[in-house]
């Protein structure tokens, strides 16, 4: 699809801001979320909302040219709408390449070959992919949507740096030949940070149902009203 659904946005979302990035190469452009977020994120929230005013550089990588849609004028540099490596021939290095339901279209061999070749010119390289992808043939009339190969993390345990994490139905994986990773994200791939994540989560859907306490001066707190 050239969207995907919203599950792993706040981890990837907290992945850009924590490298931000000053160039982006964004394999699988599709419809361009990934373009608008990160200009949100990386300018809007930087107080430069004027695109005049925009810093970082955003090059899309989609072979599909039927995407093609007012986001990738707004948020992209520029978009090449070319095979990833055919494509990254004409790209010299950039901070981050973002790769977002994009692996479980690929054969092992030109995953490889491209995996390699963004490695060489990044300084990370976020992938994140279905756990287990299900069947789906050519969406939109695009032969590119195919989904063609479950990936595990273990297909990328010959990265020198590397972090995991994952939602319930994907894997997030940040890679690097060059960095680490940063550690205020290290916890991310730590299963006891989402185990107590997930008891803060519960301990306050059981407090939102007590009565709101007053926060202190100036502080005013609805009270609503109970159902009969």
């Amino acid at each position: 699809m050239p969207t995907s659904l919203p599950n792993n946005l706040t981890l990837i979302c907290t992945i850009y801001g924590a490298i931000n990035p000053g160039s982006v190469i964004d394999i699988g452009t599709g419809h361009g979320k990934t373009g608008v977020l990160l200009r949100e994120l990386l300018e809007v929230g930087s107080g430069r909302y004027a695109k005049t005013d925009w810093r970082a550089h955003i090059t899309g990588v989609e072979p599909f040219a039927g995407y093609a849609n007012p986001l990738w004028d707004y948020a992209y540099d520029d978009v090449i709408t070319e095979h990833a490596l055919t494509a990254l021939a004409k790209i010299e290095s950039a901070d981050l390449a973002v790769a977002l339901d994009v692996w479980e279209h690929l054969e092992p061999p030109y995953a490889a070959e491209l995996l390699a070749a963004l490695l060489a010119r990044c300084r990370y390289v976020l992938i994140s992919t279905p756990k287990h992808p299900s069947e789906q043939g050519a969406v939109f009339g695009n032969p590119y949507e195919v989904h063609r190969t479950e990936w595990h993390p273990a297909h990328f345990r010959h990265v020198r740096h590397r972090l995991t994490a994952c939602s319930p139905s994907d894997w997030v994986i940040l890679l690097s030949e060059a960095e680490p990773v940063p550690a205020v994200l290290r916890r991310f791939g730590n299963p006891l940070y989402h185990l107590y994540a997930g008891v803060r989560a519960a301990a306050s859907l059981v407090r939102a149902g007590t009565s709101p306490r007053v926060r202190g001066p100036g502080v005013v707190v609805h009270e609503g009203r109970q159902s009969p």
